[in-house]
């Protein structure tokens, strides 16, 4: 007990007795494991924070019917495709994103043409609850329809000169609707030509009940690649095809690895930095202390008992630098994200461990070489100042 007690006093006086080395090492460490704890904060969020300004975009999978394609010509003339109306069915697709465990939002989406007037015109039936989460950039001037309403685009609105509180009647196959216009929608697409109406009654109407012609997804950017998760769900529906929206796929996984790639190498550069700093100032503090050294050995130290007083010298810098870098850091984290991104940073707890770790680390692998320094050294030699 009182050779424990003598290690523990002689390494806490050896700390003590070189004040300005040990703050420059506990600075060093802490340097190191704030940066890798602000990083990982920061790279966390921003993941977060990427899958959330990547919804801005909309749907990053389709899914649409495999149609029947006949192509049409003779010897070297072709005609081009005729395509048979085709269907995915609203049940199996719902049952197919179930099994499949794939978390996205979805959109179902019935397109057909009714009758208005002498004319016919495209319509789309839709849940408006999922356009509103998916279809962000939409601009409604009017409200967002209930039962018996519709909503029509701005161009179309403007040939046929229709407004807010208008009243329309389209006829289907199978019956005739009577809607209310509840407002005039600005997207800047295609959507603009279309009337949208509650997706049950365009099936109603067009006497396809449960029947799609399209379902858009909005799958996390995280994890596996947008084309993998198109490839698991394909099997689930055999008679579709599932697509990626290929500019939202490159944008959402382009941002997230470049994020990543960007954080991990300036993690490696400053710890290397850290590990190299490290290393110098223990071998410099193993010359410095040759004499110290020699001395303990000759009184009857051992060699591992010497060795172990370098070794508690590093864990206890490695862990109070590992404490204080990941308070530093949280703090550099907070700062970061809510000036450059704008965004609420996350509290991360298992973050500690891992500040503690990489401190502990590098403490120890900084002196492995001086370890083996004053493992080899000779205590007559090194008296005699050789």
């Amino acid at each position: 007990m009182n050779r424990r007690r003598w290690l523990i006093k002689l390494l806490l006086a050896a700390l003590a007795h070189r004040t300005g080395r040990t703050l420059l090492l506990l600075s060093v460490l802490a340097m190191a494991s704030s940066l890798a704890t602000a990083l990982g904060v920061v790279s966390l969020s921003m993941g977060k924070r990427v899958s959330e300004e990547v919804r801005k975009y909309g749907a990053n999978l389709v899914v649409v019917p495999a149609a029947a394609r006949l192509e049409v010509g003779s010897g070297g003339l072709n005609f081009g495709a005729i395509s048979d109306p085709a269907y995915l069915d609203q049940g199996r697709v719902e049952k197919a994103l179930a099994s499949g465990g794939l978390k996205a939002e979805r959109s179902f989406h019935l397109r057909g043409a009714l009758r208005m007037k002498d004319a016919d015109v495209l319509v789309e039936g839709v849940n408006f609850a999922d356009v509103r989460r998916l279809f962000p950039w939409w601009q409604l001037r009017g409200g967002w329809p209930g039962p018996g309403e519709t909503v029509v685009g701005s161009d179309l609105a403007q040939r046929l000169k229709l407004k807010a509180g208008d009243t329309v009647e389209l006829t289907g196959t199978a019956q005739t609707l009577k809607l209310k216009v509840s407002g005039v929608v600005v997207t800047g697409g295609e959507e603009d030509d279309l009337f949208f109406l509650a997706l049950p009654e365009l099936q109603g109407a067009l006497g396809l009940p449960g029947q799609l012609t399209e379902v858009r997804l909005l799958v996390s950017a995280e994890g596996d690649t947008l084309k993998d998760k198109a490839a698991a769900l394909q099997p689930l529906l055999p008679d579709a095809k599932v697509r990626e929206v290929r500019q939202i796929a490159r944008t959402s996984e382009g941002l997230l690895a470049k994020v990543k790639l960007l954080m991990t190498l300036v993690t490696a550069v400053v710890l290397i930095s850290a590990g190299s700093s490290v290393t110098g100032t223990m071998s410099t503090t193993v010359l410095e202390r040759s004499r110290e050294i020699g001395l303990m050995k000759a009184i009857g130290g051992t060699r591992w008992e010497v060795l172990l007083i370098f070794c508690g010298e590093a864990l206890l810098l490695g862990v109070v630098g590992g404490v204080v870098g990941y308070l530093l850091g949280s703090g550099i984290a907070v700062f970061i994200t809510r000036t450059v991104f704008s965004a609420a940073p996350e509290f991360i707890p298992w973050l500690s461990a891992v500040s503690l770790a990489v401190s502990l680390f590098l403490a120890l692998l900084g002196s492995v070489g001086p370890m083996i320094s004053v493992f080899k050294l000779d205590p007559v030699r090194s008296l005699r100042g050789e």
